[in-house]
């Protein structure tokens, strides 16, 4: 392997860079991106975190968001979906149970599936900046 001396080493630009701010690493992180360069996938597939950025080579799999971005989709989603049920008498009246709970359901699912992925990647973020490894 040749290296060309006007090509910069990205494992020692990882060293030397500053971390970003807070909130560029979630917003990085929002987009399913490396939150220490914002450049890298933080995923391959639909949840799994990657080992190491394939840019930057952050290792962004020593850090836990397993149980967290659920929680936090959870209450989004109920939010979004159930509070409205709830504060609008006329929905209740209008629609029969048998086509409300099942498509408020449906609703649920879809926007949750959807949600997930990004509400994960911020969190990812979220604990990366505040550097919350998993304890070995």
């Amino acid at each position: 392997m040749s290296t060309n001396a006007s090509e910069p080493n990205l494992s020692e630009h990882a060293m030397t860079a500053e971390k970003p701010t807070l909130m560029t690493a979630i917003k990085r992180g929002l987009n399913r991106r490396c939150p220490a360069c914002g450049e890298g996938r933080a995923f391959k597939g639909y949840l799994k975190v990657v080992d190491a950025c394939d840019h930057c080579h952050t290792p962004l799999g020593l850090y836990p968001c397993d149980d967290g971005p659920a929680y936090v989709t959870m209450i989004i989603v109920g939010h979004i979906v159930i509070a409205p049920l709830f504060m609008f008498d006329s929905v209740f009246m209008h629609y029969p149970f048998e086509i409300l709970i099942p498509s408020s359901i449906a609703v649920m699912g879809a926007l949750t599936l959807w949600l997930l992925p990004y509400i994960k990647g911020g969190f990812l973020g979220l604990v990366w900046r505040h550097g919350l490894k998993q304890k070995s």
